[in-house]
């Protein structure tokens, strides 16, 4: 399983980028913090291994095949 902490592995929750305003106005009013459903309170979650080739092949066709010259 891909470790979602690593740069390029993983992305910024949604949920909890959603929640951050919600969480600010809760905690004045001294409400406990919930755990996030979708990404277990991280706040990141993982790409898949598929996801992570497909970028790597995207980029590679980008910048490596297409300079390179064939005889």
């Amino acid at each position: 399983m891909p470790d979602p902490t690593l740069y390029g592995n993983g992305y910024t929750c949604p949920a909890c980028e959603l929640r951050r305003e919600a969480d600010r106005q809760r905690t004045v009013f001294g409400s406990t913090d919930i755990p996030c459903n979708q990404c277990n309170g991280t706040g990141r979650i993982a790409k898949t291994a598929a996801q992570i080739v497909a970028e790597q092949v995207a980029w590679t066709r980008e910048h490596y095949w297409s300079q390179k010259r064939y005889a």
